[in-house]
């Protein structure tokens, strides 16, 4: 799917990629999955999940200069799509290695949380690179009896 694509009771907004910016994106996520029918539930995963996305694309996708995230969602087919794109240095989601939940919490390393935890509230997490441009979808399936 081509990314910023148009997307059915979809909203698309950019923002500066910092922390401040979270809340706008998360507002407008949640009225987007609102007006697509989402419930509450689905809705509160994708609002962390889109936390988690957003914190690691301020922390990391641009550690020298100011840049900017553009959310946009809505429905395509039967499922609803976040899609995040920013313009900052590619991230490569197979270094990121599984978090060792067993083990102590002293032992465990800082951090590398963030995208085991949104691959779970989704139903799919999706990251290329394209045309120097990183596109991360979070996708949470319509129908009912699917997973959330």
């Amino acid at each position: 799917m081509a990314p910023g694509r148009a997307f059915s009771n979809g909203t698309s907004i950019t923002r500066p990629a910092v922390l401040a910016s979270l809340p706008d994106l998360q507002d407008e996520m949640a009225s987007c999955a609102a007006r697509s029918g989402l419930d509450a539930q689905r809705i509160a995963n994708l609002t962390l999940a889109l936390e988690e996305v957003f914190v690691n694309i301020c922390r990391y996708a641009y550690p020298e200069v100011d840049g900017t995230a553009t959310l946009s969602c809505g429905t395509s087919g039967d499922q609803f799509v976040v899609e995040v794109v920013d313009h900052g240095q590619p991230f490569d989601p197979a270094s990121v290695p599984e978090p060792e939940l067993g083990a102590d919490l002293d032992a465990r390393p800082v951090g590398g949380l963030g995208w085991f935890l949104a691959q779970r509230l989704v139903d799919a997490l999706e990251y290329r690179r394209d045309d120097g441009r990183n596109l991360i979808r979070l996708i949470i399936h319509q129908r009912q009896g699917q997973p959330t």
